[in-house]
């Protein structure tokens, strides 16, 4: 089947194919970013909800370039079939200037991952990270009676990075600890302070820490998040044709990663391997180290899912301590964004809008993974 006008504009604006006869009639939604066609889970997630709901819509990845986002909402929200998109790296800030308006929780944390046409025709830029950390912490996962926690009201917690997922936890998180201590460690402390400035101005306690000073504070937390990049798969491109890697990593310790050449493709990862070895050892023995003088009873979570157990996971599962990576996060943020922001107005028509359609549709996500 060939596209659909408004399809075929929208191809006209992204890297990867659409494939015509998957989409036929569908209501669209979906998720941009430089490459979610690659990586991203939300597909399978999204369409499996909507399976299941027996709703006339698909959800697509669309890969644009930074210069053609501001178009590709554009036609996005022109045709009549739109019902919302996600957005993802790099474009969850650069998103913000081609909006009409922002929720006050996208407002305050300067980063947006959802977008949904209202009523009046104009584009509200949402963010359901934060509330999806939050669910993912203390809501039962799929399969268990007991949440990964059971409450943060008192508790002190020590949050590895001050990037754009570490400004949707922070917020979050403060909006729950009560009289606890949210310590941010970055290994940039500006960024960290500026951060943590921005939570106490709300009057929350915030503290800014540097990356050597984690050792002194870890064992005082009940839960620490990392929500950097260090632990993550795959080799990271950077510019001028360089790249780098992070698996090999935990964010419980300083790391130095050697950056390479690209050009080296085939041998890039056994070469890079050889150039990082001394800084690895160093960074692991640092962080078992660590994750043995924190008391057992302190929770461990990374926000990278793959791999799906991170250096810094292992360590604390070697230690005794209970851990969790990102799936959880990334399931309850997209139920929230489906439920309560893309889908709310379909589920009101269908009589779904309710606390059960929202519990079977995590439940669904969560399965599809």
């Amino acid at each position: 089947m060939p596209l659909a006008k408004d399809i075929a504009q929208i191809q006209s604006l992204i890297i990867n194919s659409l494939d015509g006869n998957a989409i036929g009639d569908k209501a669209i939604a979906g998720v941009i970013g430089d490459g979610p066609s690659q990586y991203s889970k939300s597909p399978a997630l999204w369409n499996a909800a909507f399976q299941q709901l027996a709703m006339n819509a698909i959800y697509l990845p669309f890969d644009v370039a930074d210069a053609k986002v501001g178009e590709l909402l554009r036609r996005l929200s022109q045709s009549e079939r739109f019902l919302g998109i996600n957005v993802t790296v790099p474009h969850k800030v650069r998103v913000m200037d081609y909006l009409d308006g922002l929720d006050p929780g996208a407002e305050r944390i300067q980063a947006v991952n959802t977008v949904v046409k209202d009523a009046n025709g104009k584009l509200i830029g949402y963010n359901t990270d934060g509330e999806g950390f939050i669910d993912s912490l203390l809501l039962p996962s799929p399969g268990q009676k007991e949440p990964f926690v059971k409450s943060l009201d008192g508790m002190n917690v020590l949050l590895l990075g001050a990037g754009g997922a570490a400004r949707a936890v922070a917020f979050h998180v403060s909006d729950h600890i009560g009289t606890g201590k949210l310590l941010i460690a970055n290994r940039t402390r500006a960024r960290a302070e500026s951060l943590a400035s921005e939570i106490a101005k709300l009057g929350r306690q915030a503290i800014a820490i540097d990356e050597m000073e984690v050792p002194n504070w870890a064992p005082q937390v009940g839960l620490i998040v990392n929500s950097t990049t260090k632990g993550q798969g795959g080799i990271r491109k950077l510019a001028n044709g360089m790249a780098t890697m992070l698996e090999p990593y935990s964010s419980l310790a300083p790391a130095n990663p050697p950056i390479l050449s690209v050009a080296l493709s085939a041998t890039f990862e056994q070469q890079w391997r050889a150039h990082a070895q001394a800084d690895i050892e160093a960074n692991n023995r640092g962080s078992e180290w660590l994750a043995q003088s924190i008391p057992q009873e302190t929770r461990f979570y990374d926000l990278v899912y793959h791999p799906q157990e991170t250096v810094l996971l292992r360590h604390g599962r070697l230690t005794g301590h209970r851990t969790m990576n990102g799936k959880n996060m990334i399931v309850c943020q997209a139920a929230v964004a489906f439920c309560q922001r893309i889908c709310q107005r379909r589920l009101q028509q269908l009589g779904k809008d309710d606390v059960e359609t929202r519990r079977r549709i995590a439940e669904i996500m969560y399965a599809s993974w």
